[in-house]
């Protein structure tokens, strides 16, 4: 996701420049409405996702870089583990 000009955006969706609402929930805070995930099984598969949000980011030349950021980007990765048993499960 970025922040830019104050609205939050998803560059992972098919429409990367609509802005998603904030919302709250009691028992777990602030979270995101309708912002995407992507299940992924490896390195390669993340740095993919990656390269996505990062060409959709919002950018714009300045007199000291042409490719400047305009925007706070946040991407979240999350690392799930498991083992399988004594019982094959």
């Amino acid at each position: 996701m970025e922040i830019y000009n104050e609205e939050v955006r998803d560059l992972l969706s098919k429409n990367p420049k609509n802005k998603l609402e904030l919302k709250e929930k009691p028992d777990s805070g602030v979270y995101v409405k309708d912002l995407s995930f992507f299940a992924v099984k490896g390195v390669d598969e993340i740095n993919d996702v990656l390269k996505i949000g990062m060409k959709n980011r919002s950018v714009g030349a300045t007199n000291m870089n042409a490719t400047s950021s305009r925007s706070h980007s946040l991407f979240q990765v999350t690392i799930e583990r498991s083992e399988i048993g004594a019982d094959g499960k």
